[in-house]
């Protein structure tokens, strides 16, 4: 019972934190008129200057040069990643749990750990190939010009962190 009770509250916490900022290495997209919503598109003077310039030496940013009809798409794959994704991650939260049950029983079964461990890890692989499919989604998307700026910050993603 409780552990239905800890999928649930993931699943929403999950989804909650997900929608709002899940896609990398972009953070989403939309003017913000009449929702109340942050641009994420334009970010504060403070934030700029702290900004590592990402993209071509000679390029804009992708997502400032995003048309309408772009932003638009690209939400809505964001919004099905990020659906995907709160699933998955509840998922792996109820293996982890069975996972961990499975550990501190008395005749701790080595067999049924491996194979739990291994759920975990095809939920894992699961979420990746998602991921790497929605950047090839979005790449589609985008202008060769576009594409030069959005495959620079692919490259430099990982390198450190902000």
């Amino acid at each position: 019972m409780k552990i239905w009770k800890i999928c649930i509250v993931s699943l929403v916490f999950g989804f909650a934190v997900t929608s709002n900022s899940f896609a990398e290495p972009h953070a989403g997209h939309g003017d913000g008129s009449g929702d109340g919503m942050k641009n994420h598109h334009d970010m504060s003077k403070k934030h700029a200057a702290n900004k590592h310039k990402k993209g071509g030496t000679f390029s804009p940013h992708w997502v400032k040069t995003l048309t309408d009809e772009q932003k638009i798409s690209f939400d809505k794959m964001h919004l099905a990643v990020g659906q995907f994704e709160a699933v998955q991650r509840a998922k792996m939260k109820m293996l982890k749990a069975e996972l961990n049950v499975l550990a501190a029983a008395r005749s701790n079964n080595k067999t049924a750990i491996y194979e739990k461990i291994d759920e975990i890890l095809s939920v894992k692989k699961m979420i990746m190939r998602n991921r790497f499919d929605h950047i090839a989604e979005m790449r589609g998307e985008l202008t060769d010009q576009q594409q030069i700026s959005y495959d620079m910050g692919l490259l430099k993603r990982g390198e450190h962190k902000h």
